[in-house]
């Protein structure tokens, strides 16, 4: 069975997947990245705080596959929350 790796990209960083999963094909991988990405997105709402969130799958022959969540929070006035003048995360 291929091993595929997750690597995933938020606003504190890359986190490289050293260790991978062995799963069935490129369509399972898909399907355990868009679990993460949803349980990602999920904590994240909790926190009141989420811009991007990616995950790249390789696996060495099909990746990398890039599945990506971008969310905002915007006013009625246009407002961005969360984010300063340069459209990024306040700190």
């Amino acid at each position: 069975m291929p091993r595929y790796y997750f690597d995933v990209r938020d606003e504190d960083g890359a986190f490289i997947d050293e260790v991978g999963i062995e799963l069935p094909d490129m369509a399972a991988a898909i399907q355990e990245a868009r679990r993460a990405l949803a349980d990602m997105v999920r904590d994240a709402l909790r926190e009141s705080n989420i811009g991007d969130v990616a995950i790249a799958i390789r696996d060495g022959a099909d990746g990398p596959v890039v599945l990506s969540v971008t969310l905002s929070t915007v006013t009625p006035s246009g407002d961005v929350v969360g984010e300063d003048q340069t459209g990024r995360p306040d700190d």
